[in-house]
């Protein structure tokens, strides 16, 4: 419930409103993704212009929350014109349970923001970027309206894999852009695989000397066959790295990096051979050519326990607003494990009566690493499959065909959980009708069809799991595995709209969801899409661009 207390950064309300000038009428209602919990808009009258843009008084510009606000709107790209002599927008800071509670009034003369913290400005700024209608008259303006509105989850998100096939710095920034647009806070980015390793760690610089290039790649016609073509070296340098993540806080969002433990681990296996299990018959690690789950597997060893300090110690400081950290700890083959005499004797050792219990050791040891740096670990849901975890840590849910083991059991264990399931959240799978250009091709037989229908009838609360343990079920996220999407054309097109359909299931109680109202709403949105050039999948299936 909504506070009735009020914290007013006082200068913010000592706003001359002389200069005001009302729009032509506004005749448009806006169509808004996601849909705001409260909306009430008035057609047929002038609304705000932003035609001269949005002006904000001195004091306003002078004060921290003022910035926030100025700096969110801009973000969204609204003209706004701070350190006027007279002001047209008012920013206040309320009380709420939920930090990105916030409210908007709009008039012909004011802007009016209350919100629960500068968190909940962006959300704000971008109700406003998709509320701008034409006027009358064509100019650009605002409807007299009034928004309250909250999310149902505090984690949405989205994870992009630039391990199979590279996304640029600009193609990141791009989807960045899309992401704030619909409200996602959340970018996971996977950022070390078999096969790749995608980020610049100084202290080994090996692992992109070796790991962030291989000798082929499967083919999208066929993905059991390779195309015999070296790769260039592609990775993240850490100052590109600072300008993405610095571009994602402006925008609201936090970039989660992941770095798997332990398996999927080929590449920074082959540019430093000794983390791995080298006493095996056999032992020949390399950057992975083909797709899959591969067998090479970290080492628990001293220095596979000095590498990964050193690697997360960089990961940290990199991501400096980072929450938490994503470990990875799915399809982690323990093969080489039970063929490794010196893994055998570390089990002896620590009492441990099956290879399972290594990776459960690995959990728990970066679950210590990380605490060390004031981080929470996100794990794909095998983590719980083999003993209990530290409370904090967080189960990243994806394993559909296994429900009752993956989500039910971590809520009863106490944990965090954000859903992303390969039966609803997995991008890179078909969406039904395809065009007949090959590059649209999914995933091997990955043809189950995910239209944004299928993602927007999801419910993240669902009915079956009790009522305590909803304050668990804190979010909800997209995954886009890049086998097959080898330029952004496609990585559009697998996004765009469903990046909308998750936005709204992440936002709004199934309840108050309509899937024929929301089509009608996206259709509203190419015009965006189109001026933002992004290819994004029409209703019959081609390709906007």
């Amino acid at each position: 419930m909504k506070s009735s207390t009020k914290i007013v950064i006082s200068t913010l309300l000592c706003v001359p409103l002389l200069w005001a000038a009302p729009s032509a009428p506004v005749e448009i209602s806006p169509a808004i993704i996601p849909q705001p919990q409260q909306l009430q808009v008035s057609t047929g009258q002038p609304g705000f212009s932003l035609k001269e843009g949005i002006r904000v008084h001195y004091k306003v510009s002078r004060s921290e929350l003022g910035r926030a606000a100025i700096r969110a709107l801009m973000a969204a790209g609204l003209p706004v014109l701070p350190e006027e002599n007279t002001g047209e927008l008012t920013v206040e800071l309320v009380q709420h349970t939920n930090p990105e509670w916030h409210s908007i009034c709009v008039t012909p003369e004011l802007i009016t923001l209350q919100v629960a913290s500068e968190q909940a400005l962006h959300a704000a700024a971008q109700t406003l970027a998709q509320s701008v209608v034409q006027a009358a008259d064509g100019t650009p303006a605002l409807p007299a309206m009034q928004v309250t509105d909250a999310p149902l989850l505090h984690y949405r998100g989205l994870m992009l894999d630039p391990c199979r096939h590279p996304q640029t710095v600009e193609e990141t920034c791009k989807m960045l852009k899309i992401m704030a647009r619909y409200k996602l806070n959340r970018l996971h980015w996977h950022l070390a695989d078999d096969q790749g390793w995608r980020i610049e760690i100084k202290s080994y610089p090996r692992l992109t000397e070796v790991g962030s290039h291989r000798s082929e790649t499967p083919t999208l016609a066929n993905h059991e066959q390779g195309d015999g073509k070296p790769t260039a070296p592609f990775y993240f340098t850490q100052e590109q790295v600072r300008h993405i993540v610095g571009y994602a806080n402006s925008l609201g969002i936090t970039v989660i990096p992941e770095i798997e433990v332990p398996g999927h681990s080929s590449a920074a296996i082959a540019a430093y051979p000794e983390l791995g299990n080298s006493d095996i018959p056999g032992y020949a690690p390399h950057v992975a050519t083909t797709w899959g789950v591969l067998p090479y597997t970290y080492a628990p060893k001293g220095v596979t326990m000095h590498f990964l300090s050193s690697v997360f110690a960089e990961i940290c400081e990199l991501f400096p607003r980072a929450e938490f950290v994503h470990i990875g700890g799915d399809e982690a083959p323990r093969d080489q494990w039970q063929k490794s005499p010196a893994v055998q004797q570390f089990m002896s050792r620590q009492g441990l009566c099956h290879t399972g219990q290594v990776q459960h050791w690995f959990t728990h040891r970066m679950a210590e690493l990380l605490a060390g740096h004031g981080r929470r670990i996100i794990g794909w849901d095998e983590i719980i499959d083999d003993g209990a975890l530290p409370t904090d840590a967080v189960v990243m849910y994806w394993r559909s065909w296994v429900r009752p083991c993956a989500l039910r059991r971590a809520l009863r264990a106490g944990h965090d959980v954000i859903q992303s399931p390969d039966s609803h959240f997995y991008f890179n799978f078909s969406q039904g009708k395809l065009p007949a250009d090959p590059r649209y091709k999914p995933h091997g037989s990955l043809t189950a069809e995910q239209d944004w229908r299928h993602v927007y009838s999801y419910n993240p609360i669902p009915a079956d799991i009790e009522p305590e343990l909803h304050r668990h079920l804190i979010g909800l996220q997209a995954n886009c595995w890049s086998e097959s999407i080898a330029d952004s054309a496609k990585l559009e097109y697998q996004c765009v709209p469903r990046i909308c359909a998750l936005a709204e299931v992440a936002w709004r109680p199934a309840a108050q969801r309509n899937a024929d109202e929301f089509l009608q709403r996206i259709i509203a949105h190419y015009s965006w899409f189109d001026e933002q050039q992004i290819n994004y999948r029409r209703e019959d299936g081609s390709p906007a661009r």
